[in-house]
């Protein structure tokens, strides 16, 4: 090459580099074929393994207690402008029961997946690993929930995948019945509290009326008294559904911290809730009325709170005793998983092109760092020989 060449070269590293690689084209062909080769043998020794997939939609349109409740919950946050986020979807609950550990040991057991993965020590934890390596759960944005299993075996991988739909049925059920066998304790804890205390306050009344004669009270003071009543009856409904929002769904979900904010709120504004302020309910009346007049406004008032109350927490209350007594059904199947027909990996195409390409890359990198070595050494030829001197070792005295 004559210096106006090299000059060009140096100028133009690129077109230096292609010369160079074609240069060693023999050697470059040489391991494309060779990495090739063992790639293929490496794909044809590993063994097929078959998707199937099952799917499934959440239950939608529910008529349970929960969703009663958070029914009414939205008009009293818009009452006090206070937005909800809204609880998790259901997809997500389902979801987390089909990653859950309970879920993947029992699917090990049925199937005997130590055997199969050949875990020779019998570890859980190696065997849940694997698991979870040939199974994907997808939410997918139409809805749906899809479970994907991986398996040498095609028959085995629909089984599996069919398992897992099984199980996830039996599971949410029990723990929804869990959940409204809990929800009917609390809610009848709380309706027949109310009706006792109705019922004591009405005998009271009849009592006192016997006693006093007094049989009523002026139109408008009543009117004040029920619209007193009806207030602090929706307050004391909107606390017991704080109440089942916390046990369904936690202290730190979004809605029950909306619910709490509201019940604050309301509190603040309800008037008379104590014994001593009727003055918020009556004003300068009370001063006008004697102290038996007070005590049958606090029987009445009483009675009529307690009495809107059970109107209200009545059908909560038959709501939870039917959602305890009904059957379950949480899942909506689609598609059963059935045996593949065709395997779904290994792509042993990707694997041998993927493995050839990178040892073609890895050998032009070679070709080219050792070109552009040697350049440098017929470059440099005396700093390279002062390298070498000082790198060599000498050899001891003979």
């Amino acid at each position: 090459m004559t210096q106006s060449q090299e000059s060009i070269s140096e100028n133009r590293p690129f077109v230096r580099s292609v010369f160079v690689l074609l240069r060693h084209w023999r050697f470059l062909a040489a391991s494309f074929f060779v990495a090739a080769v063992i790639a293929v043998v490496f794909a044809l020794m590993q063994p097929n393994w078959f998707r199937s997939a099952s799917t499934f939609l959440p239950p939608s349109g529910s008529t349970g207690l929960l969703d009663r409740v958070a029914g009414g919950l939205s008009s009293t946050l818009k009452t006090f402008g206070i937005a909800g986020s809204g609880s998790e979807s259901e997809a997500y609950s389902l979801l987390s029961i089909l990653e859950s550990r309970r879920m993947g040991e029992r699917i090990i057991e049925k199937f005997d997946l130590m055997k199969v993965y050949e875990i020779e020590d019998g570890s859980m934890e190696k065997a849940l690993g694997a698991l979870d390596d040939n199974t994907r759960f997808d939410f997918e944005d139409d809805g749906r929930v899809v479970i994907s299993v991986w398996d040498t075996d095609a028959e085995r991988a629909a089984d599996m995948a069919n398992t897992y739909f099984a199980y996830m049925n039996e599971i949410s059920s029990e723990m929804n019945s869990a959940e409204a066998r809990s929800n009917r304790q609390f809610m009848e804890l709380q309706y027949f509290t109310v009706r006792d205390s109705l019922h004591r306050l009405e005998e009271r009344m009849a009592a006192f009326q016997k006693r006093t004669n007094i049989i009523s009270l002026e139109e408008q003071t009543k009117a004040t008294i029920k619209a007193a009543g009806e207030l602090y009856a929706e307050l004391e409904a909107n606390r017991v559904a704080l109440g089942v929002l916390e046990r369904s769904l936690g202290d730190d979900d979004a809605d029950v911290r909306a619910l709490r904010i509201a019940v604050e709120e309301m509190e603040k504004r309800v008037p008379g809730l104590g014994d001593n302020e009727l003055t918020g309910m009556l004003g300068d009346k009370v001063g006008d009325i004697s102290a038996e007049g007070i005590t049958y406004v606090r029987l009445y008032r009483d009675i009529e709170i307690l009495s809107k109350l059970q109107a209200l927490l009545l059908p909560m209350y038959q709501q939870s005793v039917i959602d305890e007594q009904k059957e379950m059904t949480v899942l909506v199947p689609l598609d059963r998983a059935v045996p593949a027909e065709r395997k779904d990996r290994p792509r042993r195409s990707i694997i041998v092109l993927a493995a050839g390409l990178s040892v073609l890359a890895l050998a032009m990198g070679f070709v080219l760092i050792r070109e552009r070595f040697r350049h440098y050494t017929r470059t440099y030829e005396d700093e390279w020989s002062s390298v070498r001197r000082s790198m060599s070792f000498k050899r001891g005295k003979e």
